[in-house]
Protein backbone atom coordinates (compact mmCIF):
# COMPACT_ATOMS: atom_id res chain seq x y z
CA UNK A 1 0.00 0.00 0.00
CA UNK A 2 2.94 1.83 -0.05
CA UNK A 3 2.62 3.01 -3.55
CA UNK A 4 -1.49 4.23 -2.87
CA UNK A 5 0.03 6.17 -0.04
CA UNK A 6 2.17 8.09 -1.63
CA UNK A 7 0.14 8.85 -4.74
CA UNK A 8 -2.50 10.28 -2.34
CA UNK A 9 0.56 12.38 -0.36
CA UNK A 10 1.34 13.83 -4.07
CA UNK A 11 -2.01 14.69 -5.28
CA UNK A 12 -2.72 16.51 -1.59
CA UNK A 13 0.68 18.49 -2.27
CA UNK A 14 -0.28 19.30 -5.57
CA UNK A 15 -3.88 20.65 -4.98
CA UNK A 16 -2.37 22.58 -1.71
CA UNK A 17 0.45 23.71 -4.30
CA UNK A 18 -2.24 25.22 -6.77
CA UNK A 19 -3.80 27.60 -4.27
CA UNK A 20 -0.79 28.83 -3.05
CA UNK A 21 -0.14 27.10 0.27
CA UNK A 22 3.30 24.82 1.64
CA UNK A 23 3.54 20.81 1.07
CA UNK A 24 2.58 19.14 4.20
CA UNK A 25 5.62 17.17 5.75
CA UNK A 26 4.73 13.51 6.13
CA UNK A 27 5.23 12.77 9.50
CA UNK A 28 6.01 9.22 10.69
CA UNK A 29 4.02 9.59 13.98
CA UNK A 30 0.98 10.61 12.26
CA UNK A 31 1.12 8.11 9.99
CA UNK A 32 1.20 5.77 12.65
CA UNK A 33 -1.39 7.29 14.07
CA UNK A 34 -3.41 7.38 10.47
CA UNK A 35 -2.46 3.82 10.04
CA UNK A 36 -4.37 2.50 13.35
CA UNK A 37 -7.31 4.47 13.24
CA UNK A 38 -7.67 2.94 9.29
CA UNK A 39 -7.36 -0.52 11.82
CA UNK A 40 -9.91 0.68 13.57
CA UNK A 41 -12.82 1.84 11.22
CA UNK A 42 -12.05 -1.38 9.48
CA UNK A 43 -12.55 -3.77 12.39
CA UNK A 44 -15.53 -1.69 14.48
CA UNK A 45 -17.17 1.05 12.04
CA UNK A 46 -16.58 3.78 9.29
CA UNK A 47 -16.64 6.50 12.24
CA UNK A 48 -14.26 9.33 13.98
CA UNK A 49 -14.77 7.81 16.88
CA UNK A 50 -14.32 4.26 15.77
CA UNK A 51 -14.11 1.36 18.22
CA UNK A 52 -15.34 4.20 20.95
CA UNK A 53 -12.03 5.81 20.64
CA UNK A 54 -12.03 9.78 20.45
CA UNK A 55 -10.84 11.20 16.83
CA UNK A 56 -7.46 11.98 18.20
CA UNK A 57 -7.21 8.84 20.74
CA UNK A 58 -4.20 7.03 18.09
CA UNK A 59 -2.91 10.69 17.50
CA UNK A 60 -2.40 11.21 21.28
CA UNK A 61 -0.81 7.43 21.44
CA UNK A 62 1.77 8.23 18.71
CA UNK A 63 3.08 11.03 20.96
CA UNK A 64 3.16 13.33 18.13
CA UNK A 65 1.26 16.10 20.74
CA UNK A 66 3.94 15.35 23.35
CA UNK A 67 6.22 17.26 20.88
CA UNK A 68 4.22 20.71 20.63
CA UNK A 69 1.61 19.69 18.28
CA UNK A 70 -1.09 21.78 19.37
CA UNK A 71 -3.71 21.28 16.41
CA UNK A 72 -4.88 18.15 14.76
CA UNK A 73 -7.44 16.85 11.82
CA UNK A 74 -8.74 13.94 9.90
CA UNK A 75 -10.37 12.88 7.08
CA UNK A 76 -11.55 9.47 6.55
CA UNK A 77 -13.00 7.32 3.66
CA UNK A 78 -13.70 4.16 2.25
CA UNK A 79 -14.35 2.68 -1.56
CA UNK A 80 -14.37 -0.57 -3.31
CA UNK A 81 -12.73 -1.22 -6.24
CA UNK A 82 -11.64 1.79 -8.54
CA UNK A 83 -13.65 3.63 -5.93
CA UNK A 84 -11.48 3.01 -3.41
CA UNK A 85 -8.19 4.15 -5.35
CA UNK A 86 -6.29 7.12 -4.30
CA UNK A 87 -7.58 9.48 -7.29
CA UNK A 88 -11.21 8.62 -6.31
CA UNK A 89 -11.17 9.01 -2.96
CA UNK A 90 -9.36 12.50 -3.05
CA UNK A 91 -11.64 13.78 -5.62
CA UNK A 92 -14.51 13.03 -2.90
CA UNK A 93 -12.48 14.84 -0.15
CA UNK A 94 -12.02 17.48 -2.66
CA UNK A 95 -16.01 17.58 -3.46
CA UNK A 96 -16.88 18.05 0.32
CA UNK A 97 -16.48 20.96 2.19
CA UNK A 98 -15.38 20.15 5.07
CA UNK A 99 -12.70 17.71 3.92
CA UNK A 100 -11.47 19.93 1.09
CA UNK A 101 -11.24 22.39 4.03
CA UNK A 102 -8.35 20.27 5.88
CA UNK A 103 -6.79 19.59 3.03
CA UNK A 104 -6.81 22.89 1.90
CA UNK A 105 -6.04 24.12 5.68
CA UNK A 106 -2.89 27.27 6.94
CA UNK A 107 -3.52 25.67 10.28
CA UNK A 108 -1.36 22.08 9.45
CA UNK A 109 1.70 22.07 8.60
CA UNK A 110 1.99 18.39 9.03
CA UNK A 111 -0.10 14.62 7.31
CA UNK A 112 -0.08 11.27 7.52
CA UNK A 113 -1.70 9.08 5.51
CA UNK A 114 -2.99 5.19 6.28
CA UNK A 115 -4.80 3.09 4.54
CA UNK A 116 -6.06 -0.83 4.95
CA UNK A 117 -7.65 -3.36 2.70
CA UNK A 118 -9.93 -5.75 3.41
CA UNK A 119 -13.83 -6.76 4.15
CA UNK A 120 -15.63 -3.94 5.27
CA UNK A 121 -19.68 -4.00 5.37
CA UNK A 122 -19.38 -7.10 3.54
CA UNK A 123 -17.63 -6.18 0.62
CA UNK A 124 -14.07 -7.92 0.51
CA UNK A 125 -10.61 -5.67 -0.75
CA UNK A 126 -12.79 -2.43 0.22
CA UNK A 127 -9.85 0.39 1.02
CA UNK A 128 -10.18 2.14 4.16
CA UNK A 129 -8.18 5.86 4.09
CA UNK A 130 -7.14 8.53 7.00
CA UNK A 131 -5.22 11.05 6.33
CA UNK A 132 -4.32 12.84 9.84
CA UNK A 133 -3.26 16.69 10.06
CA UNK A 134 -1.40 18.49 12.55
CA UNK A 135 0.67 21.48 13.19
CA UNK A 136 3.45 21.20 15.37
Amino acid sequence: MTKARKSMICMVNYARKETGLSAYRVQSKLTWSANRKAQDILRCSFSHTACGRPFGYWIRKSGYLGEGGWATGENIAWGSGSLGRSRAIFIAWMKSASHRAAILSDGFSDIGAGIIKGRFEGIPGARIWVLHFGEN
